[in-house]
């Protein structure tokens, strides 16, 4: 175990959104891309949370919003272990705001995927994989399928992959 392998110590994937309504899964699970050491949770001097703030908008035949989600996707980043690398103690995503009208339905989940060191073995910088995919369903009608990837760095930087 050291600190340029970073690793999740939390969790890899929850549900968001179910049958249509945030799912309760939200208020409690964080994923995190940290050192891998045993005294991983004495991470200092952490910054944010960043936000990445979208909105996925629905119309439906006749013009009106159907399905209305926001989506926030917070991380802590720039921590650092004995003064040094950049890591990420938390991550989580918040659906501020989530309008499904009847008989169309959304099921979305997030997973984070194995973190990796994105730095130097001297100078680590966390690197998280996120993605937020599911579906969006109008009775047996039809599905479609959405996903948003992101990348998030322990120095406060993200990518939409």
């Amino acid at each position: 175990m050291s600190w340029e392998h970073i690793v999740n110590l939390a969790e890899f994937g929850w549900k968001v959104i179910e049958g249509g309504k945030p799912s309760a899964d939200l208020d409690h699970s964080t994923a995190n891309a940290v050192p891998q050491v045993d005294d991983w949770q004495n991470l200092t001097a952490a910054q944010g949370p960043n936000v990445l703030r979208w909105r996925y908008l629905f119309h439906n035949q006749m013009g009106e919003d159907a399905v209305d989600v926001r989506f926030e996707l917070k991380w802590e980043y720039a921590a650092r272990y004995k003064g040094g690398g950049a890591f990420i103690p938390n991550c989580w995503l918040a659906v501020p705001y989530c309008d499904v009208h009847w008989m169309f339905n959304v099921d979305l989940a997030l997973q984070a995927r194995n973190p990796t060191n994105a730095g130097s073995d001297t100078a680590p910088n966390a690197h998280l994989p996120v993605s937020i995919y599911g579906t969006v369903s109008y009775g047996p009608f039809w599905t479609e399928n959405h996903q948003w990837d992101f990348t998030l760095y322990g120095n406060g930087h993200w990518e939409q992959t």
